[in-house]
């Protein structure tokens, strides 16, 4: 149950420093890797320029939006899934250029899949080893790629864990910092319930005897209103001070 006027822990509207320097990071080196790639297919004729720039932002944008979304469960295997087919379907249409786009599958692979991340990661160097030799490639310079593959892609994962971690935590320090705010405001609570809560029972009893010396001398009526009115200036006063020395968030 929530409290009243409590709505739960506020969402900033930017990103922490960190975040926010972890997914430039991400666009930035993404960019870089597939710079060489759409530098090659934009000289082609449109026919292919056309289709290879799309697939090859697609690819890109594909890997941008998980990392800075930070997909968890199914949605972790939807990505891989579109990644590979974005990776390998397009090589037949786009040549060996197209073979650059191997490494985000691989960073893919490292940074989205938790446990199954290594198990991955050697699948998809294999399946890169047999796309380099299928393109003719001798062995020697198969394995050299699949090592470049493995080399470009770790930086890009990393800078992927480094995003997510960075957000996780800071989600988890303002939820402590909610729970925290949530914690005083019940203390609080408390703490005022127990102050009016022994004022209105000694105005009650006064009250009460009030009303039971209704028919008697003026004065004493007089004189047991008045120590109602302190009672309730009292509390009134404790009250104030109580607001005061209570922290505001």
């Amino acid at each position: 149950m929530s409290e009243p006027g409590y709505s739960g822990p506020r969402t900033p509207l930017r990103a922490p420093l960190e975040v926010r320097v972890g997914r430039a990071a991400i666009v930035a080196f993404a960019l870089f890797l597939m710079a060489q790639t759409f530098a090659h297919y934009m000289q082609l004729p449109p026919v292919r320029a056309i289709p290879a720039v799309v697939l090859g932002v697609a690819v890109v944008a594909l890997y941008i939006w998980a990392s800075f979304l930070g997909v968890r469960g199914r949605r972790r295997w939807w990505v891989v899934g579109g990644m590979t087919v974005l990776v390998y379907l397009p090589l037949p249409l786009l040549g060996e250029w197209w073979a650059a786009t191997g490494v985000f599958l691989a960073a893919t692979a490292l940074g989205f899949l938790a446990r199954h991340a290594v198990p991955a990661f050697v699948v998809v160097l294999i399946a890169e080893l047999l796309k380099s030799l299928s393109f003719g490639d001798e062995p020697a310079v198969a394995m050299s790629w699949i090592l470049s593959v493995a080399v470009t892609s770790v930086p890009l994962a990393a800078l992927t864990h480094f995003a997510e971690t960075a957000r996780v935590l800071y989600e988890t320090r303002a939820e402590l910092v909610a729970v925290e705010v949530a914690a005083q405001r019940v203390r609080a609570m408390g703490e005022l319930e127990k102050i009016l809560g022994s004022r209105l029972d000694t105005i009650a009893r006064q009250g009460f005897t009030v009303l039971g010396n209704a028919e008697g001398e003026a004065e004493t009526v007089k004189k047991q209103l008045r120590r109602m009115l302190d009672v309730a200036l009292e509390a009134q006063q404790e009250m104030r001070e109580f607001s005061h020395r209570t922290p505001r968030t």
